[in-house]
């Protein structure tokens, strides 16, 4: 199993007297199983001091990134595959097929593995070293 995350960017903004940073912020968290709880993101994003809890947004790129990282370990899972929504949108324009959907991720996303995944053993490696 992996997991898919469509984020996206917005600048910084000068509203009213109220500066809003640049942020990164979360649209779609999912697998091949569907989206992924909203209250599980939000426990997950504590992880990252800085980020909006509550709105799911990051000041950077790298925040994002482990926040990701941070849910494949919770979840045990080896993989995510984070794609900003403008890759997704030219990528979903034209996906012909449930397969070519997929392929997008692989083709335009960035991958984050899980290394603790990656570095255990199965039963057998266990047995044989």
């Amino acid at each position: 199993m992996s997991l898919n995350l469509v984020y996206h960017f917005q600048t910084s903004q000068n509203q009213d007297g109220d500066f809003r940073p640049a942020s990164y912020g979360v649209v779609y968290f999912f697998s091949e199983e569907g989206f992924l709880e909203k209250s599980l993101l939000k426990e997950m994003s504590k992880t990252i001091p800085e980020a909006d809890h509550e709105g799911l947004t990051f000041l950077n790129l790298d925040d994002l990134k482990s926040f990701a990282l941070r849910v494949s370990q919770e979840l045990s899972v080896r993989e995510v595959r984070l794609i900003s929504v403008q890759d997704y949108n030219i990528g979903l324009d034209g996906a012909k097929d449930l397969n070519t959907f997929r392929l997008l991720f692989e083709k335009y996303g960035e991958l984050v593995i899980n290394e603790d995944i990656s570095k255990k053993k199965s039963f057998f490696g266990k047995l044989f070293s």
